[in-house]
């Protein structure tokens, strides 16, 4: 039966389970560009996300990121909070969000 479930999410292109990870948040992150966001910062990357769910497609993620604008590239650390949505991922906290 499980079997079934994961050749439908295939199939249909879902994820169905599975954590969402640093190119998600990546991704997520360079949407809000397009939602008219003006802090959003094109030099950013996400290296690494660590996302724990709460049940609900809802994720917390313990994220570290660069910016390619520093020289030294020196890793910075947040928290941000990304939700499941039709056209995929959305950030709700976290980075640009307010």
């Amino acid at each position: 039966m499980w079997q079934a479930a994961h050749w439908i999410c295939a199939l249909v292109a879902l994820s169905c389970g599975v954590t969402p990870g640093a190119a998600v948040v990546q991704a997520a992150y360079d949407r809000e560009v397009t939602a008219g966001s003006n802090v959003h910062d094109d030099s950013l990357r996400v290296l690494q996300a660590k996302c724990r769910d709460d049940g609900t497609d809802k994720y917390l993620c313990e994220i570290i990121f660069v910016s390619k604008k520093d020289a030294a590239e020196r890793p910075f650390f947040d928290i941000v909070a990304i939700v499941r949505v039709a056209e995929g991922w959305e950030l709700k906290s976290g980075l640009c969000k307010h």
